[in-house]
């Protein structure tokens, strides 16, 4: 069970190895984690906040480069606490930032990338809360801490370290970004209107449990996103995605293309699937919600015939894993049917949004 706190996270004495912490989509924080304990060595949780995780490991970090779920990898620097709400907060800011050691940090970082001489750097706030000040203000204030300590140059476009800075109500957590860029920067060279988040369609293949051979489908595949992070398991799955246009097709055929991600697509109508019954291992897609594509007035059409469709190719015991902002369309659809079955859901925060990933069941032993 992942208990996710409020700030601050309580460290202990001895973490038992170089502090880190991950930015994430928040409500990916269990997919994260059973990701990391899967893949990382001596991995120790220090605590988990929405949309961050904290932890130590052993092996090198170059290692936690890989982690396909989250955002943004950082070394951890420090947090602050009772940082006031009113203007005087900023200078606050600017002094526990100006006595706070990020050579830990740096270090981690020279690991990954080599030293730096003369080095600059940026400062990138993000704030939640009600304060008398906005997120660059923060990072301007931290920033001036940083020239304080360090006297490094301040460039805001070809900088070498970007220093991170999370202000929650009254508690800040500080860090040094050790990936060059944000990890959900892969996997695709053409975007749709309302392309998904890679890590996102990673965390829904996860949630999905792959299986080496199985059949698995897109049925709304767009520019292939979900596809191409399917693919990446490389386990001889048969990866088949479809659309009604061949527009998005066209896109979709240039991110598999260049992330040689074996995939077949098909232009066809999710309502008939031209796929013969029971023959799906897994169903994962990301559904019109209505804003961006489509409307409420076409998902009411469009949902009804999709999910009869899901439950006519799933077989016995197959999973739908789906991601929509029409959830109470979905969740009417699925009383209304007996042979699927919800069995689990994340509330995603995304975009300004917030869409929900249902996980479905076919009745039935596979």
């Amino acid at each position: 069970m992942i208990r996710i706190s409020d700030p601050p996270i309580q460290l202990p004495d001895d973490p038992g190895g170089p502090v880190f912490f991950a930015s994430l989509i928040a409500g990916l924080e269990p997919i994260v984690a059973r990701e990391m304990s899967e893949k990382i060595a001596g991995l120790r949780m220090l605590g988990m906040l929405r949309g961050r995780v904290l932890f130590s490991c052993d092996g090198p970090p170059a290692n936690l480069l890989g982690l396909m779920t989250i955002e943004n990898l950082f070394g951890y620097a420090g947090q602050m606490t009772r940082i006031p709400a009113d203007e005087s907060g900023l200078g606050f800011i600017e002094e526990r930032i100006s006595e706070m050691a990020l050579e830990p940090a740096l270090t981690l970082f020279e690991w990954l990338h080599g030293s730096r001489s003369d080095p600059s750097f940026r400062v990138t706030a993000q704030r939640t809360g009600q304060h008398a000040y906005n997120s660059p203000q923060i990072a301007a204030a931290a920033g001036a801490g940083v020239v304080r300590r360090y006297g490094w140059r301040v460039d805001l476009e070809q900088y070498d370290y970007d220093v991170r800075v999370y202000v929650t109500d009254d508690c800040a957590l500080v860090g040094l970004r050790l990936s060059r860029e944000a990890l959900h920067k892969r996997g695709r060279v053409a975007h749709g209107v309302a392309s998904l988040n890679p890590t996102v369609a990673h965390a829904m293949c996860r949630v999905a449990a792959p299986t080496p051979g199985e059949t698995f489908v897109d049925p709304m595949c767009g520019s292939g996103t979900i596809l191409v992070e399917r693919s990446g398991w490389g386990d001889g799955a048969l990866v088949i995605g479809g659309d009604a246009s061949e527009e998005p097709l066209g896109l979709a055929r240039r991110n598999l293309v260049a992330q040689r991600a074996a995939a077949t697509l098909v232009n066809w109508d999710a309502k008939r699937l031209p796929l013969a019954d029971a023959s799906v291992d897994k169903l994962v897609s990301n559904l019109p919600w209505g804003r961006r594509i489509g409307s409420h007035r076409i998902n009411v059409h469009l949902y009804p015939g999709f999910m009869r469709e899901t439950a006519r190719v799933l077989r016995p015991g197959g999973v739908a894993v789906l991601l929509t902002q029409e959830k109470r369309l979905l969740l009417r659809l699925l009383d209304r049917r007996r042979d699927l079955s919800l069995r689990g859901e994340y509330s995603l925060s995304l975009s300004g949004m917030r869409p929900t990933i249902y996980v479905v069941q076919k009745g039935g032993e596979q």
